[in-house]
């Protein structure tokens, strides 16, 4: 009888709590932990929050806490945010902290070849024109910019090939410009970023003039572009990709380098070790001292994070976060790596222990850091993952 009633006490703990991905909290580890939300009259390092090992129970009391001065900022350096319509809370932190951003890139948005000359885009289903406008008016002091992700996805190998291979590519490739300058216009975008580099396999090496050409034209017509670039990993392309960026930079607004996902649940591990990011900007700018170059390049800066156990596990957001770290004492200590600049938490919980790896503060603080050594932007991915008072750190 005691099992039943313990096992019923638990299906309707679990329904309550939404399927968390953790048991609920031990009452008695968390006693005298209250946590706080809203805006205060100082930041987060006004209030000596961010240290390298912080406990969790100020992580649990003070993560929805943040300066009520939204519009300050104290990373100078360009900043892109994306956002997801699969998670709403980014729409909410764009509006919040628009002032901080230059760039919020909604993912809304596919393009597919349909037939010669003939370019479709889907997804402006998604396009929020209250929220964009509501995003532009906080942001005006920045002069933000609304510049919606745009994938090639799914194409198919012919339209592949015609689009870089067949004499006629040169028309293929001005009739996608044209449709997208077109959409940019009727929908009120200041232009998109591409992600392009890792769809289009063996004719990556013809992408190059293909993104200088849209470059070109974009700018004719006032529109920003922003090619997304895949992070340095010790590939066999990672030498072309590092020679394009030379070739490509010039003609593009910036380029957001996923420097994140460097690990996975089949090798489990830091969610983007700082030594690897700078080996990634060092790879980008080589010898050069071009500010221009620099400030070009949006270094890759994950605000979720990854729990793992010991049958894989896989990526969790703040909120998920927050809900694992009830079941540690509120004395616990997040431990910190000195080589990864990463923290992370072991916890034990009914489906077994979990290591979890999460932004911290310090963790954000020192990527930020690193980013104004070498004069680069940063690009979050994504908005709405995070804790509240990270935002603070911009």
């Amino acid at each position: 009888m005691k099992y039943i009633a313990a096992l019923f006490q638990i299906l309707i703990i679990s329904n309550v709590c939404l399927a968390t991905l953790s048991p609920p909290s031990d009452k008695k580890s968390q006693k005298g932990v209250k946590p706080q939300e809203g805006s205060r009259k100082n930041n987060v390092l006004d209030r000596k929050l961010v240290v390298e090992t912080p406990y969790v129970k100020d992580i649990l009391k003070y993560h929805a806490t943040y300066h009520q001065e939204t519009s300050l900022r104290n990373f100078k350096n360009t900043i892109l945010g994306y956002v997801t319509p699969w998670n709403n809370k980014g729409y909410d932190v764009a509006k919040i902290w628009a002032p901080k951003f230059n760039y919020i890139s909604p993912v809304w948005l596919q393009i597919k070849r349909q037939s010669p000359h003939v370019y479709i885009i889907s997804g402006l289903h998604d396009v929020d024109h209250a929220w964009m406008k509501t995003v532009k008016q906080k942001g005006s002091v920045s002069d933000l910019k609304i510049v919606p992700r745009l994938l090639f996805e799914n194409w198919e190998p012919a339209d592949l090939k015609a689009f870089f291979m067949e004499p006629t590519s040169i028309t293929e490739q001005k009739a996608l410009i044209a449709e997208v300058k077109k959409t940019c216009k009727q929908w009120n975008f200041n232009g998109i970023v591409l992600e392009i580099l890792s769809q289009i396999g063996k004719y990556i090496d013809k992408s190059v003039k293909f993104i200088q050409q849209f470059g070109l034209e974009m700018t004719e017509d006032n529109l920003s572009l922003i090619i997304v670039y895949p992070p340095f990993r010790g590939y066999p392309s990672d030498e072309f990709f590092i020679q394009a960026f030379n070739e490509i930079y010039p003609y593009v607004n910036a380029v957001s380098v996923m420097t994140y996902d460097f690990s996975n649940p089949q090798k489990p591990g830091p969610n983007a070790p700082l030594y690897w990011m700078k080996l990634c900007l060092e790879k980008l700018i080589g010898n050069e001292e071009n500010p221009s170059k620099r400030s070009k390049i949006l270094l890759g800066l994950n605000f979720y994070g990854n729990s793992y156990t010991a049958n894989g596990g896989g990526p969790i957001v703040g909120t998920e976060y927050i809900e694992l770290l009830k079941n540690a004492k509120a004395n616990q200590v997040i431990s910190y790596n000195n080589n990864t600049a990463e923290n992370y938490i072991e916890i034990k919980t009914s489906q077994g222990a979990k290591k979890i790896f999460f932004p911290t503060l310090f963790s954000i603080q020192k990527r930020l850091e690193l980013a104004d050594e070498f004069g680069t932007g940063v690009a979050i991915w994504e908005l709405g993952q995070g804790l509240p008072y990270f935002y603070d750190l911009l």
